[in-house]
């Protein structure tokens, strides 16, 4: 493991919980395609946080870093919800 990833586990270990529990609740919630679309946009939100506050604790954050959060982050919810209305 890189040193890199060694000074960052925990924050890893944190985004991969956000998105851990967020597939969980979204295959929980299939009854309810509302409350599905909620459980995507809600771990969408905690991905936005998670991304911005990690750059602030870091001291790097930036419009730019901003913004490639909110790409992707609406990239993910866009594909998430694709494939759960597929299903």
């Amino acid at each position: 493991m890189s040193k890199k990833m060694k000074e960052h586990a925990s924050y890893y270990l944190s985004l991969l919980l956000i998105f851990a529990v967020g597939m969980l609740l979204a295959f929980h919630t299939a009854y309810d395609t509302r409350l599905q679309f909620a459980v995507v946009v809600l771990t969408t939100f905690c991905y936005l946080v998670w991304g911005i506050l990690h750059h602030l604790l870091r001291h790097d954050l930036s419009a730019k870093v901003v913004v490639e959060y909110v790409l992707m982050g609406s990239l993910g919810m866009a594909v998430a919800l694709f494939f759960l209305r597929a299903s």
